[in-house]
Parts: structure tokens; sequence; C-alpha cells
């Protein structure tokens, strides 16, 4: 009987696996540099975004001009719960400093922000304006890697949905503890993730190794 009970668990694990679509992935290797593919959508046609190079690294690249809020919807559209992660680096200049972040479930979604004007780190919900839901004091470096990871999954009560993000410096360690959490009333919606970028230092911001999942 026992015996039986554990072929019947393993067999239902086997099957969810299955039944669990495999994680979307874009390191941009196999792309030439020059415009982005058309299976990237842009949020703004001001947004100057194409596939670039450091060395054999590819990657996309927000140009620094013109000082655009744009962004890039990534992948398949998902429904329900799922998690974002990308490498993102962005450089400021005196006083000038970028903002970049990651969003999930189209362009209306939720979006994790790095501001360093401010010093912190965001999740914001967008309608007819930004709002800010969550911040947290953050220390971010000028022209370095920065990874970005942001998930949503419906609420443990059974009503809205948990919305947690984390940021750390690319090399480091994933931070078990989230560096944000929003207790978002609305359920997990459906869209696209996303990459976000405003280059108000008029220097270019790269992203690069996006999963969603």
């Amino acid at each position: 009987m026992i015996r039986f009970l554990l072929l019947t668990f393993a067999a239902a694990a086997i099957a969810q696996d299955a039944a669990a679509p495999a994680p979307q992935k874009f390191d941009f290797q196999a792309l030439q540099p020059g415009a982005l593919p058309d299976e990237f959508m842009v949020s703004d046609q001001e947004a100057k975004f194409s596939i670039a190079a450091d060395g054999e690294n590819k990657f996309i690249e927000l140009a620094g001009l013109p000082i655009v809020d744009g962004g890039v919807l990534v992948g398949k559209s998902v429904k329900g719960a799922c998690t974002v992660t990308a490498k993102i680096k962005a450089t400021g200049k005196r006083r000038t400093q970028p903002r970049f972040g990651v969003g999930l479930h189209g362009i209306s979604g939720p979006r994790l922000l790095v501001v360093p004007a401010e010093k912190a780190v965001k999740i914001v919900k967008n309608t007819d304006k930004e709002e800010s839901m969550a911040s947290a004091a953050y220390a971010w470096t000028s022209g370095t890697w920065t990874m970005l990871e942001l998930s949503t999954k419906a609420a443990a009560d059974g009503k809205g949905s948990t919305v947690e993000a984390r940021v750390w410096e690319d090399g480091k360690p994933r931070p078990d503890a989230a560096t944000l959490t929003w207790n978002n009333p609305d359920p997990p919606a459906q869209g696209k993730a996303s990459v976000w970028g405003a280059p108000y230092a008029e220097l270019p911001i790269q992203f690069d190794d996006i999963e969603v999942k």
C-alpha cells in the first residue's frame, strides 16, 4: 500500500512538472547587432532600443537619446503567477542618474524600479499614473550590472496577490529575503514581462539575461 501511494505521488509530480511551461530565456547571443527583432514590442516609438554588443556579449540597449521612459515587452503572455529576472547595466553622470527596472503582465502591470536619484528601489503600480506601492533604500553602483527579480502569485488567503521584489549586485548571491513586498488587492493578471529604462544621464542602458517563468 505504501509503495502504491509513493508511486502515485511520484506520477502526479511528474505530470505536474510536464504540464508546467518551460522558462522563457533571452540572452541575445544568437542575434546580430542592429535593429530589435519584431518579436520584441517597444512601448514608445521614440525610445531607441537595439541589439548591441560588448566584445562577444550581446544585449538589448536603450540609447541615451532621446530621453524617453521606454520599455520592451518580451516573450509570451503569461496569466497568473509569474516571475521575471533580468540583468541591467546603467551609468550616471554627475548629479544626473538613470532609472531602470522590470515589469510583469504588460504595460499596466506592476514594475520593480531602481531609482538612483532617490537612492531607493520601488514597486510601482501603473494605471493612469505611476504610484509607489512599496519602497526601500538601495545603494546602487553606477556602471555595474544589477540583478532584478519581480514575482507575483495569488495571496495565501485567496484574496488579491503577493508581489515580491529582489535587487542585488550581479555576481553576488541572490537574497533569501525579498527586498520589497506588496500585498496587491488585485489577483495576478495576464500579459508579457518587460524591461524598462529612462536614460536621464543621456547614456545607454543595457538589458541582458532576461528570464520569465
